[in-house]
């Protein structure tokens, strides 16, 4: 972990992520104290862990870049994959109940995240009401994602959980601004496999379904979308009308 102290000072103004993250809906003069109270910002390395399962909630982190993947361990040793946060998502809310974290998060790659700690969150919610209602829509948002990816597991064909994770990803990187018809995925199968409920062979598979039927293009991690409307409909419906990852 390297920690880089705010010099010079975090300008979540002049972030291009930060319609995305808490800052989102603030005034001038309420968005330059929730500068103040981020006091660093902190690179981790691969496989790099940002909490442990068991950890003391002592912040929210939001990923400026890189990639961060949420884990539990299985009573036989396993790894269940329940998410992966990208830039402009926040991560910490699962320890909001007990005070302590529920999960591992791991870094997938060299990643950059803003630290809040939560002393100082709660302290900027008692006086801003807009930060407040921003939290509730932030953890609104990570219970929706969790039932979606019950859906997924429960309803959802194996071709239809890759093409919605796909569509997902998409209209999450045109949102931000970021390409999203030709994006790469930051997890390696082998994690994408475990969150879809999935064998990594079956994974493959569907790959080299949507790849020879016209749909997408695939370049080791590189995903190139083809036919945005056939991966669509081959989406599950209800995911489709909103953003999903």
């Amino acid at each position: 972990m390297n920690v880089l102290n705010k010099y010079p000072r975090v300008e979540c103004g002049n972030c291009s992520l930060s319609a995305f993250c808490l800052p989102q809906g603030l005034t001038k003069s309420e968005l330059e104290q929730m500068e103040l109270a981020i006091e660093r910002t902190i690179k981790f390395s691969k496989k790099e862990y940002l909490f442990r399962r068991g950890d003391a909630q002592l912040a929210i982190y939001a990923v400026k870049s890189g990639a961060v993947k949420v884990s539990v361990s299985t009573a036989e040793g396993e790894e269940q994959i329940l998410g992966f946060y990208l830039p402009g998502d926040l991560l910490g809310f699962d320890a909001m109940a007990k005070g302590e974290h529920i999960c591992d998060a791991q870094a997938l790659d060299d990643t950059l995240v803003c630290e809040l700690k939560m002393d100082s969150l709660d302290e900027l919610c008692s006086r801003f009401s807009t930060l407040r209602q921003q939290m509730m829509r932030q953890m609104g948002q990570e219970i929706e994602r969790d039932h979606k990816l019950l859906l997924s597991l429960g309803q959802m064909r194996t071709e239809e959980r890759l093409a919605t994770f796909l569509i997902g990803i998409s209209e999450r990187n045109k949102l931000r601004g970021f390409a999203a018809l030709e994006f790469n995925l930051p997890m390696p199968r082998i994690y994408l496999a475990s969150y879809l409920g999935m064998a990594v062979e079956t994974l493959s598979r569907m790959f080299s379904r949507l790849q020879s039927d016209g749909i997408i293009k695939v370049r080791q991690r590189l995903v190139v979308i083809e036919d945005i409307d056939a991966l669509r409909n081959l989406a599950h419906r209800s995911w489709v009308e909103s953003e999903t990852l």
